[in-house]
């Protein structure tokens, strides 16, 4: 199974004598008329045309550092830097396997917030003071695989290594360990639950102008008074029951109408079976590897229980919309203010049903974080299982 997330590293000091190693120091370093920041900004290919690609902004989404995007007057004062550093430029670049990367890492957004939090951590890891250094990195979307071109140097060149009685500047070789942790920590930050809040955020966003309307509310209040009328009149209403096993198949439609009916929880209800596959994939290797039986299914475990726990809610929900009917159907329609009290019970009974509506997304996101946030602890876990990451954060 190919890796979600690679990252690849270059560098280039200052004790390299080589021309061809000048050459590839003048383009990091901004000594050259079509550099590396023109490359990041444009998403040109060093060797092409540039005229072709300058205008094309969805080749990439614009230089950043940990502040934003670049203005103008913010990529001046890089290149100045560059042009006059002594430090090791290192050169990285992040790459995402197709649909993972067109789903985690898609926009400037998710790239600045990956960047922004793990990059420091790499540092550290690597043995760079993060305070002592000046990044910059740009998101390119001009290929199915989507990928961040990240440059970095120190602000002040401290990292040394002794030879002799003298101490000269560290070619910049970084730790494989640092390289390779750095790899699966992007993986983890940018399924994590923050990331998939963000995530989410912006499909609501995105999905503003869809409101719920009137018929929604119809529809829904006819559904749940439905589902009220065919309860037992004794015992206990739990989805899980026996007293309600006879309902539960409509139940269960019901909650695929609410999660169907918003794109920002269907989104997240595929996000998490596709993950829960993922997790049942990865474990049935292990089993096989062990030559033992997978004692359960992560996916059917996780989906009775959400079910169960979605389930409660349209109950709950079915039950309160019955007794509200019941109380509107009281009054006498053919007396004037009645009729008019009626109409007022029903706008509010249909207003209840749209509440149901907001607070099951509420619910759906809330539900599937929490699993989600449960699966990457697992692949954590697996990660330091497999040597990838040797030790506990």
């Amino acid at each position: 199974m190919a890796d979600n997330v690679n990252f690849f590293l270059n560098f280039y000091g200052t004790n390299n004598s080589s021309d061809f190693y000048k050459e590839k120091r003048k383009y990091y370093s901004s000594n050259k008329a079509k550099d590396y920041i023109n490359y990041i900004q444009t998403g040109i290919e060093e060797f092409k045309d540039y005229i072709e690609y300058a205008n094309n902004k969805e080749k990439s989404s614009g230089i950043f550092n940990q502040n934003g995007l670049l203005s103008e007057k913010d990529k001046k004062q890089l290149r100045e830097q560059l042009r006059e550093t002594k430090s090791v430029i290192w050169d990285g670049l992040i790459t995402f396997e197709g649909s993972f990367g067109k789903v985690w890492c898609n926009s400037y957004e998710q790239a600045y917030e990956l960047v922004k939090s793990e990059l420091p951590k790499f540092f550290k890891r690597a043995g760079l003071n993060p305070d002592n250094m000046i990044w910059y990195a740009g998101l390119h979307e001009n290929t199915d695989n989507r990928h961040i071109h990240l440059s970095f140097f120190e602000k002040e060149p401290v990292r040394l290594r002794p030879r002799k009685e003298e101490k000269v500047f560290s070619n910049g070789k970084l730790s494989k360990t640092a390289i390779l942790e750095f790899k699966a920590h992007l993986e983890l930050a940018a399924t994590d639950f923050k990331a998939r809040e963000r995530r989410n955020r912006q499909l609501i966003k995105q999905y503003a102008n869809e409101q719920l309307n009137e018929n929604m509310g119809l529809i829904l209040n006819n559904k749940l008074l439905s589902l009220a009328n065919r309860f037992p009149k004794k015992g206990s209403l739990a989805y899980a029951s026996e007293n309600m096993a006879s309902l539960r198949p409509e139940i269960d439609n019901l909650t695929d109408y609410l999660i169907n009916r918003s794109k920002v929880s269907k989104v997240a209800y595929e996000d998490f079976i596709e993950l829960a596959i993922y997790k049942d994939e990865r474990f049935e290797s292990y089993c096989k590897r062990n030559r033992c039986k997978r004692p359960f299914s992560f996916e059917k475990q996780y989906m009775q229980d959400i079910y169960r726990r979605l389930g409660n809610i349209v109950i709950d929900y079915a039950f309160k919309i019955k007794q509200m009917d019941n109380e509107r159907l009281k009054l006498n329609a053919s007396v004037r203010r009645e009729k008019i009290m009626q109409k007022k019970k029903l706008a509010k009974q249909l207003n209840e049903c749209l509440r149901l509506a907001n607070k099951f997304e509420y619910e759906v996101m809330s539900a599937f974080q929490e699993f989600m946030d449960k699966l990457d602890q697992a692949n954590y876990r697996r990660l330091v299982e497999e040597g990838i990451i040797d030790f506990e954060m």
